[in-house]
């Protein structure tokens, strides 16, 4: 292999026609500015220090502060939109704050708004990719020297002082902040020459290196997308390769059919995996939850995605949902091809890229996305998609968002309650700001939940012993509690922020020893529990933590056709 010639695996276009700025004011005087508080800590105490400089320095201005959440109420916008001349924003601190204040502030310029973000160091670059997927790439931001949300609001306040200049700038028809380039453009074939003939991997080697180099790969070594290749995929799903499928989040970035194949080519994938992966791309367009989808797509926090497979195409294929069916392993290889291929296309078309518009504090090799089957073969009870309304022939897949997980290791039981109790007991623990916190808004748009993956002769004993899945998730939900005091801790600045939902108030005003006596459920509904069964053998569990509330989506039946799961 002398030479090798491949496909450009990155989305052509990101976001809709491009905007630009509203009109700016030569002069702040007489005019009035609004202060937009998304509700993270300090962001309030930097906006303040704002006002004062606004009120001590501008004559005959006006200031107004609106406090909202992530993302601001369209409402809300439409009010400062109304009243206001000009919106200072923050703060943008964490992954999914700074594209969705990012958005609140592009929808204020749309209104004819000038709009500024305060963003903290490290989230540059993703405000800039946000604004670019939001059609807006020359939006103004100011750079704090600090993270807002790791400071006292002593220093908070004494580091905004900084940069009170540049915010006057970015308001005003002054020099404002130049937007980063995207760079040239690289062609659609990219070819890679050997100047070695004899060495048979020398290309290969150029092409992985360059791809890795470019942010266009995973870490692990990718299979060469050549035309060829992609296009014995885009035949195999009988699809046209131009046809634009939908935009992916969080870049918005356009997936066409042949763009998406050459992302599941890099995988190894077949056909009939290209057909599941896009219906699990499609899971995060899901407009009832884009909010909460792209929130865990970009959040500081190690939210992943978790996807299970269910009905007859995925055994056809051979998606793994037995002994073993989370991690490596032969047995997991059209899984672990599925998954592979999802990271793929989230990266190059949504661009869910570590550093850029995912900015996980630590990260989690949950993130390398775990693709299960449902163990419905070995299952007493009804899958998992037929209990969501699907037909038990239908081929679906679901997306959830975990953020953690614990290993049930239970021992043996006495009966079927108790043995519910017991697995019930490990689903304590907090799960990021609660169901207490209005931060996100509502809980029902956003709710803390838990997917507990069940073994199959756990699932055996509850029915032999007249327990169905329902009572069951009861069961969980009742003995899942912890004492008010560790709930309450992690959210405490919350609380003194106000954003708190006020029918949980009342477990702040409780006093230590009272808080510590009172249990309360570690999430808030029964129904937030989702049961599925995977594993064999050996009744052991594993639950996790989740956040958002599940999305299903169909495998279309006009690309599942004769694809079967063989290798390309």
């Amino acid at each position: 292999m002398s030479s090798l010639r491949v496909l450009n695996p990155a989305a052509e276009r990101f976001g809709d026609a491009e905007h630009r700025l509203a009109p700016r004011p030569a002069s702040l005087a007489g005019r009035t500015i609004g202060l937009l508080w998304n509700g993270k800590a300090n962001g309030d105490v930097a906006l303040r220090t704002v006002q004062e400089h606004l009120e001590r320095t501008v004559p005959d201005v006006a200031v107004r502060f609106y406090g909202g959440a992530i993302p601001c109420d369209r409402a809300l916008l439409e009010q400062a939109a109304k009243e206001c001349d000009g919106v200072v924003a923050a703060t943008a601190d964490c992954g999914s704050c700074t594209s969705w204040i990012t958005h609140d502030c592009v929808q204020l310029e749309r209104m004819g708004v000038p709009a500024v973000v305060v963003v903290s160091p490290g989230f540059e670059q993703n405000l800039q990719a946000s604004a670019r997927a939001f059609a807006l790439p020359e939006l103004e931001f100011v750079r704090a020297p600090i993270v807002y949300n790791n400071v006292t609001p002593q220093t908070a306040r004494a580091e905004t002082v900084t940069i009170l200049p540049e915010l006057d700038r970015a308001l005003t028809a002054g020099e404002g902040q130049t937007p980063a380039g995207e760079g040239p453009a690289d062609e659609r074939v990219l070819e890679f020459s050997a100047a070695d003939p004899t060495d048979p991997t020398e290309a290969m080697r150029a092409f992985d290196a360059h791809f890795t180099g470019r942010g266009w790969g995973d870490g692990y070594p990718l299979w060469p997308p050549t035309a060829d290749r992609v296009a014995a995929l885009v035949e195999g799903v009988g699809a046209d390769p131009e046809e634009v499928l939908f935009r992916l989040p969080p870049g918005n970035g356009e997936v066409t059919v042949e763009k998406l194949a050459v992302n599941c080519a890099m995988a190894g994938c077949t056909p009939g995996e290209m057909a599941v992966v896009e219906a699990i791309l499609r899971t995060f367009t899901d407009q009832k939850q884009r909010t909460m989808i792209r929130t865990c797509l970009m959040s500081t926090s190690a939210h992943a995605p978790f996807v299970v497979v269910n009905g007859p195409f995925a055994r056809r294929l051979g998606v793994n949902g037995g002994r073993a069916c989370v991690g490596p392993g032969q047995q997991n290889q059209v899984n672990i091809r599925i998954s592979r291929a999802v990271v793929l296309s989230l990266t190059n078309l949504g661009r869910w890229s570590p550093g850029v518009m995912d900015l996980d504090t630590i990260g989690t090799t949950r993130k390398n996305i775990v693709v299960v089957a449902e163990n419905e073969e070995e299952s007493p009870w009804s899958a998992f998609h037929v209990d969501g309304g699907y037909a038990a022939d239908e081929d679906v897949v679901t997306l959830f968002f975990s953020v953690g997980e614990w290993d049930v290791g239970v021992q043996g039981h006495l009966d079927p309650e108790q043995l519910a109790r017991a697995i019930g007991s490990f689903s304590g623990g907090n799960s990021g700001t609660g169901y207490f916190a209005a931060l996100f808004g509502d809980t029902e748009s956003s709710p803390v939940g838990r997917l507990m993956l069940m073994a199959p002769a756990h699932a055996r004993a509850f029915e032999e012993g007249g327990l169905g899945k329902e009572r069951v998730r009861d069961v969980l939900f009742e003995t899942g509690k912890e004492p008010a005091s560790r709930l309450v801790e992690p959210i405490r600045k919350l609380h003194q922020d106000g954003k708190v939902r006020p029918e949980w108030r009342w477990v702040f005003e409780l006093d230590p020893e009272d808080q510590a006596r009172t249990p309360l459920p570690v999430i808030e509904r029964p129904e937030h529990y989702h049961v599925v069964v995977a594993g064999s053998a050996r009744g052991k569990d594993l639950l996790m933590p989740t956040r958002c509330k599940p999305v299903s989506e169909r495998i279309r039946s006009d690309w599942l056709g004769s694809a079967g799961g063989g290798r390309m």
